[in-house]
């Protein structure tokens, strides 16, 4: 290619830059970089501003810096030496470098590698990544880098003060450059641009006294700035410096690649401080090592918690360390509301929780000492619930305070009984073990309990002595007052007077059993175990039929232990008075005549023969004490079918009782006289039959005397059988 193709292939290069086409440029870039040697100095120059320039889109900046030295072809000049611009201009190195005019959104003159430096650093700065544009430049003095940071550093606060309203991009390189040059371990070397510049050493005194006053004068800038636009403290430009200041100077630039190796080694070599690792194997910082201001990270863009380049929690922590509590609550609770709603779990206050913590105990502290009881505790109660570990100071200010709330001096309340229960109940979860607040409190908590059954309120007096035991277990005035609170309610159940839940014989023994030993039983104590009794008596008949004998013993045992001295059973603990409980349970049952008596009585004997340990005949003559009195009852009554019933289920050998026997065969004649009128012949037969075996048993034996007014027609014929009676056709084939 001639050198005429590679010029117009320039100029078209130029044209296509121009236009947008960015692509293009690049390829025809490209096409003649292989006679870039031969074109024209000015050819030369334009080719490497195009190339500068696209570098810069791409954020190459070590490129970008390279292509725009060789368009001046030299190097900017070192710090300190007053040199004018090459072309003429009027400025010179050291005043481009110092102080420079141009905004953040103007482009500076290119008369001399002195501005197109600073528009590089400045550019680069914006994305985070002016380290990469001070590694690239040539630097033989030792304090050109410095230099152009402390440019950055005067402009930047220059426009920091001059603007309306201040651009982040503006406060962060400020703060974080400034931080920078004035860190006690001079890590830019500042001392030594200074030196260079004055031309004399300086005094070591001089110098820090020269650095804090003007990091005075710094503060007091961002001050202003924070108080023009209405910053609050966890938002503040002035927080921000302090963070620096007082963790670690440079955080908001540390994590530059290759540049400002101050803290920590992000490559391999473990060497501390002075990293010494090449600048390619120095690694960003990850996730886990990013410092916690993160400034020009961002690029000095608003990152997306605010405008702050740090987060709320650093801003906190450092608040809270230095010892801003009452600024940080002030600010927090503007943002959040009152200290009582903020939550550690919560997503919105877990980071902050520990110096919130903090704070809300060194107030407490200080309200403990002018005497502020409530507020102390409410202070401390918030601290607690995020996440504060107290210590023994603290339980101590809490009792006082619990037991001094809503008292004067000589001890009269001045409080309702409400407000203090609430204050000691808030001291009481601060110092849970303190017995003397949970003394107070429990008394209190039983006083307004009593209140509330005074004022027909029994949901909110069951609920204070119920807390009263909580706060002091045993508490015998407490849980003689929820005792007969209980005992009203049960009673009022258990009689029918209120519809309710029928309630747990577990828990009717246990008051039952305190109750019976209380200095003052309460009036329905008997009314209660009354029905406690029936109960207990009910089961241990049922677990009796179940044939589970050691837990139906069990069951009347713990009836004794309610009430063994006035119990009318005595000691219930053998199988005798079992026995005993089920022949009434089968006398209950008879006289009754309700629901499957006729199975369950002679189920009822069975298992009262079993535990009176009794022989076949004892068990019959005992049946047959037992259900003889109610037989002629239900045999004058009509009842046939169920003494019938009955004597299936007992099985009493015939002849064991001439009375039993001839009331069980009347049964059946007059059950047989019934179903011959339904027309039931072949029922009436059978019963006829077993009527006359029971005679014929019962003549071979003395019977008892039967009034015939009682029984009428007992021994009356049943008469000749119909022939032609199916059924008995069949029973006589």
């Amino acid at each position: 290619m001639n050198t005429t193709d590679a010029t117009r292939m320039l100029r078209q290069a130029e044209q296509a830059y121009g236009t947008g086409n960015f692509a293009r440029t690049l390829n025809l870039l490209d096409r003649i970089s292989t006679d870039r040697p031969s074109l024209p100095v000015d050819d030369r120059a334009s080719y490497d501003a195009l190339r500068a320039l696209l570098a810069e889109r791409a954020g190459n900046w070590p490129e970008a810096v390279h292509r725009w030295l060789a368009v001046f072809g030299s190097i900017p000049p070192a710090s300190g030496e007053d040199q004018p611009c090459d072309l003429g201009c009027d400025c010179d190195g050291r005043t481009v470098l110092d102080a420079p005019d141009a905004t953040s959104g103007e482009v500076p003159c290119l008369c001399c590698p002195a501005h197109a430096l600073w528009r590089l650093v400045w550019q680069a700065a914006r994305q985070g990544a002016f380290g990469e544009v001070l590694d690239a430049v040539p630097d033989p003095s030792g304090n050109r880098r410095t230099a152009v940071v402390h440019a950055l550093a005067v402009g930047a606060l220059r426009l920091l003060a001059q603007s309306e309203k201040v651009d982040p991009a503006h406060a962060v390189f400020a703060i974080a450059v400034w931080r920078l040059l004035l860190d006690v371990e001079d890590s830019l070397r500042f001392w030594n641009l200074m030196t260079a510049r004055r031309g004399t050493p300086i005094d070591v005194q001089d110098w820090l006294s020269a650095c804090d006053r003007l990091a005075d004068r710094i503060r007091t800038a961002l001050r202003s700035v924070d108080e023009r636009d209405g910053h609050d403290v966890l938002d503040a430009w002035e927080t921000v410096w302090n963070v620096e200041e007082h963790e670690n100077s440079g955080e908001l630039v540390r994590g530059e690649r290759a540049y400002l190796r101050m803290e920590d080694c992000f490559g391999s070599c473990n060497d501390g401080f002075r990293c010494r690792c090449p600048i390619d194997t120095w690694q960003p910082p990850t996730p886990d090592t990013t410092p916690p201001c993160l400034g020009l990270m961002f690029g000095g863009h608003r990152p997306a918690t605010g405008h702050s380049p740090i987060t709320t929690d650093t801003a906190a922590r450092q608040l809270e360390e230095c010892g801003e509590h009452r600024a940080l609550l002030t600010a927090y609770t503007h943002r959040h509301g009152e200290p009582a709603t903020w939550q550690m779990k919560s997503d919105t206050h877990r980071a902050c929780a520990p110096y919130l913590a903090r704070a809300l105990a060194t107030r407490a502290h200080e309200q403990f000492e002018k005497g502020a009881w409530q507020d102390t505790l409410a202070d401390l109660t918030s601290a607690a619930r995020l996440g504060l570990v107290l210590d023994r100071h603290h339980h101590e200010m809490a009792r006082k305070a619990g037991l001094s709330a809503g008292r004067n001096g000589n001890g009269y309340q001045r409080a309702t009984l409400v407000q203090r229960i609430l204050w000691m109940e808030s001291a009481h979860a601060l110092a849970p073990d303190d017995t003397a607040l949970a003394k107070e409190l429990a008394a209190a908590l039983v006083r307004r309990g009593t209140e509330a059954l005074g004022t027909k309120d029994r949901h909110q007096g069951r609920t204070r002595f119920e807390r009263a035991l909580c706060v002091r277990p045993g508490d015998p005035v407490a849980q003689d007052a929820l005792d007969a609170l209980d005992l009203a309610d049960i009673a009022s159940v258990v009689t029918g007077n209120r519809r309710g839940k029928q309630p747990g014989l577990q828990r009717v023994g246990e008051l039952l059993h305190r109750g019976f030993r209380a200095e003052n039983p309460a009036e329905v104590l008997h009314e209660v175990y009354s029905w406690y009794r029936d109960r207990m008596i009910e089961r241990t008949v049922r677990k009796a039929l179940d044939g589970k004998k050691s837990e139906a013993r069990r069951v009347l045992r713990q009836l004794e232990e309610v009430r063994p001295s006035e119990d009318e059973w005595g000691e219930l603990a053998d199988d005798g008075d079992i026995a005993h409980l089920l022949y009434d349970t089968a006398v209950r049952q008879l006289g009754a005549r309700s629901g499957d008596y006729t199975r369950q009585v002679p189920l009822l004997l069975s298992a009262a023969a079993s535990f009176a340990q009794l022989t076949g005949a004892e068990a019959e003559w005992q049946a047959l004490e037992t259900v003889v009195p109610f037989a002629a009852e239900l045999v004058d009554t009509g009842r046939f079918s169920e003494l019938i019933a009955l004597q299936g289920g007992l099985l009493i050998t015939p002849g064991r009782s001439a009375e039993y026997d001839q009331l069980v065969a009347v049964a059946y004649h007059r059950r047989a006289r019934d179903r011959r009128t339904d027309g039931d012949r072949a029922g009436a037969v059978r019963d006829e039959r077993a009527a006359s075996a029971l005679g014929l048993a019962a003549g071979r034996q003395t019977s008892l005397p039967l009034e015939p007014l009682i029984f009428p027609g007992l021994f009356d014929s049943p008469g000749t059988p119909d022939p032609d009676d199916p059924p008995y056709i069949q029973e006589t084939l």
